[in-house]
């Protein structure tokens, strides 16, 4: 569909890498000159005390923990909002805090309403600080606890980029933030004269930072002749378990995508001592798969046998989630779980504007002023993509993600608990020291893929 006559963008955004938050890692707030535009004050009541205080885990700012509790927060209400949409038998997977990132370098140009609601769908204003600058500094510190840990056997990495229109001339401090703290060098593309070819430049980006995972995440026609920025952000996952499944114990057995339909997929098997909890009260079982190397695990959540599990999302907040999670204990499981891939690719356009995100995406009302410099052209986001990949086998698993948002101007051991994942189940990949949520998703329909 052709964008509307004031095209913005498009964006892709990423993560800091390593490298590009080498300086960053150690720095303090008074060494960041933070001042973008507009700066939302937070009206946050200050909390009363509670009984038992909040646990931070050791090593950890609280803001960096707060920053990561938002992020929980959104993914879990965004989970929600694609689920209405998708049909049950349907997979989903996403990576929320690929989204998150972007829309916090779309802060940096935001300004009244624009950016409240900005700094409220994402929960940003759960952060105990005074004014919205300081989301950016916590968020490069979050950063490089994620991505600066290395292990041979694990990759996780990002990158961010800004694609400016060569004939416009953009805000200089929302060029210097977005570098210093995002890591996001802007590179000149020719979006008048050669908007097809800028659009598979981008692409081609981020197919090359993903390891050619994520293809073609701009679709036809997302970047015209009026586009004047494109905000990439892409992030790549490869691990190995920690605990490998034996080839050899590989079969087929039935997956039950619903009561009326079934199908055989290659079921992986082991029995090993895990971190396991059985939640009788709300009819799920959590099972956490470890990767080797750094505080990444894998989790899955599977209803009970008879249990539908919408009904388990339905009845799922943040409060439930870290409950099942601190619930789990050592636990010798016997565990079936299917080798599947899953693709997801999505517009979050309407998402968001449910979800109150609405003057982001209207050419009325968007105030993005701080992006462009001087009496440059008005500007709003016209669409946002995403774009997401998994696989699973027995060595480990590989996920990439991709967010792109175009604004325009204007046989069991019954004396063991047991995991058989045969039948639809929920997953998180997660930094578990902090439960950081980097990838989310819906295991619905493994068939095709296995």
């Amino acid at each position: 569909m052709k964008l509307l006559a004031c095209t913005w963008a498009l964006w892709v955004l990423a993560f800091c890498s390593v490298q590009a938050t080498k300086d960053i890692c150690n720095a303090k707030p008074k060494d960041l000159p933070l001042e973008p535009m507009c700066i939302y004050r937070n009206t946050y009541p200050e909390l009363q005390p509670t009984k038992e205080p909040e646990k931070i885990p050791a090593g950890t700012n609280p803001r960096v923990w707060e920053l990561s509790k938002a992020n929980s927060h959104f993914a879990l209400s965004l989970f929600k909002q694609l689920a209405e949409g998708k049909s049950s038998d349907e997979n989903i997977f996403l990576s929320p805090i690929s989204i998150s990132t972007a829309f916090a370098m779309t802060k940096l140009g935001a300004c009244n309403s624009t950016l409240e609601q900005l700094m409220k769908v994402f929960h940003f204003d759960s952060i105990k600080e005074k004014t919205s600058d300081q989301v950016h500094y916590f968020f490069a510190k979050l950063n490089c606890r994620l991505y600066r840990k290395k292990h041979e056997t694990t990759e996780l990495i990002s990158a961010n980029r800004l694609f400016g229109d060569k004939s416009t001339l953009f805000n200089e401090s929302f060029q210097h933030i977005s570098e210093m703290v995002y890591g996001a060098k802007l590179m000149p593309l020719d979006f008048k004269e050669k908007p097809e070819v800028s659009r598979m430049a981008i692409n081609e980006w981020i197919a090359n930072k993903t390891e050619n995972r994520i293809k073609d995440t701009l679709p036809e026609g997302s970047i015209d002749t009026n586009t004047i920025l494109v905000l990439v952000n892409a992030i790549y996952f490869k691990g190995q378990w920690r605990h490998k499944f034996d080839k050899q114990n590989v079969l087929k057995s039935d997956f039950h995508v619903s009561e009326t339909h079934k199908c055989p997929v290659p079921m992986m098997y082991q029995e090993k001592k895990f971190q396991y909890a059985k939640i009788t009260d709300d009819k799920v079982k959590i099972l956490e798969l470890p990767y080797s190397g750094g505080d990444i695990t894998m989790v899955l959540i599977l209803p009970f046998d008879g249990t539908d599990l919408s009904e388990v999302v339905a009845n799922m907040n943040l409060k439930k989630l870290v409950g099942w999670l601190h619930a789990m204990k050592e636990t010798s499981v016997s565990v079936q779980v299917p080798r599947f891939r899953v693709e997801d690719s999505f517009s979050l356009k309407e998402q968001l504007t449910k979800m109150g995100l609405e003057d982001l995406f209207s050419p009325v009302n968007a105030s993005l002023p701080g992006m462009v410099a001087g009496d440059g052209p008005n500007l709003y986001i016209s669409d946002a993509y995403h774009k997401a990949f998994l696989e699973v086998n027995e060595e480990g698993s590989e996920a990439a993600a991709a967010t792109a948002v175009v604004a325009t101007g204007r046989s069991l051991n019954i004396y063991r608990d047991y995991f058989i994942a045969d039948r639809p189940f929920l997953l998180l990949i997660r930094e578990a020291s902090i439960n950081a949520l980097i990838f989310t998703g819906r295991v619905a329909n493994p068939c095709e893929s296995s």
